[in-house]
């Protein structure tokens, strides 16, 4: 009998993202064993940090969020300048490309901390397409330009250019096509057996993209969505008090009934993957998504 393969998804949250570390702090903690990490927005730069780069849980903090507001806008303004302009906007936007650069020559196949396999979601902005790459899926992206373009946010950063299997792609942030991509977590290739999403969507209305109601019915026990979400938001975003509120909220949001489930899981090994007929008239769709 096969051992249960477990897929996390890390969505889309921008200053909320600290909330990712403390769901993944306790995961570990706990001893489940995390097969794929799927990413978009912020959440692919935790993944990438974790599972490509190596960093352990209690280094995410800092190298994810230790950037002052002042670095992420000297970043964006450089990206988008050039000439003497942008020469001058590199200066501040050193914190961030420095932790860009460790991403630099990583492949999809050399990871950390047990995880076989990562996936980034991005969204073309021209064609208003969803854009996955995957290990073993990667067309023709690097692990590093799927992550810089999964976690550019629109009107701040500007898309990445790229041709992706002979299509010509602007490529932005993946929460723009679904904020918590589980439908790429148990679709060919990843076809995990189960599925922790990690939600931090502030909108309904956007939230409602990733259609986490729907995979919820589908995929019943299988499926453990996580909504973090701190007491108090500590005040001005990105400010210390700020990131521990969410931090904190994300190791808040695995609780008894969770930490129950995620031992059943572990328990019980499954064979069962998701039938293709769940997947209904959008799985002719998937190879180009």
């Amino acid at each position: 009998m096969a051992s249960t393969e477990i897929a996390l998804v890390l969505g889309s949250g921008g200053f909320r993202g600290p909330a990712h570390v403390g769901v993944l702090e306790r995961l570990v903690e706990l001893g489940v064993p995390i097969d794929t990490m799927i990413g978009c927005s912020v959440g692919s730069v935790i993944a990438a940090f974790y599972a490509s780069v190596g960093l352990p849980v209690e280094g995410l903090i800092e190298h994810a969020f230790g950037v002052r507001p002042l670095g992420v806008i000297g970043h964006a303004i450089s990206l988008r300048s050039q000439g003497r302009v942008g020469r001058y906007f590199e200066r501040w936007s050193h914190p961030v490309t420095s932790r860009l650069e460790l991403l630099e020559g990583r492949d999809w196949n050399t990871f950390h901390h047990g995880v076989r396999r990562l996936g980034f979601l991005m969204h073309d902005r021209v064609r208003g397409e969803r854009i996955f790459a995957v290990t073993g899926r990667e067309r023709g992206l690097t692990l590093s330009e799927a992550v810089r373009a999964s976690s550019r946010v629109p009107m701040l950063f500007p898309p990445l250019r790229k041709e992706v299997e002979g299509v010509g792609r602007r490529l932005v942030d993946g929460g723009v096509s679904s904020p918590t991509p589980v439908l790429h977590a148990v679709a060919t290739p990843v076809s995990a057996s189960h599925v922790i999403a990690v939600d931090l969507t502030a909108s309904l209305k956007r939230g409602m993209r990733s259609e986490l109601d729907r995979w919820q019915r589908r995929l019943g026990d299988r499926l453990l969505v996580l909504r973090p979400r701190p007491a108090s938001d500590g005040g001005r975003r990105g400010a210390g008090r700020f990131i521990q509120a969410w931090y904190q909220s994300g190791r808040h949001a695995i609780g008894p009934e969770e930490e129950a489930r995620l031992r059943g899981w572990m328990e019980r090994p499954s064979t069962e993957r998701v039938p293709a007929a769940i997947f209904g008239e959008n799985q002719p769709s998937l190879p180009s998504a």
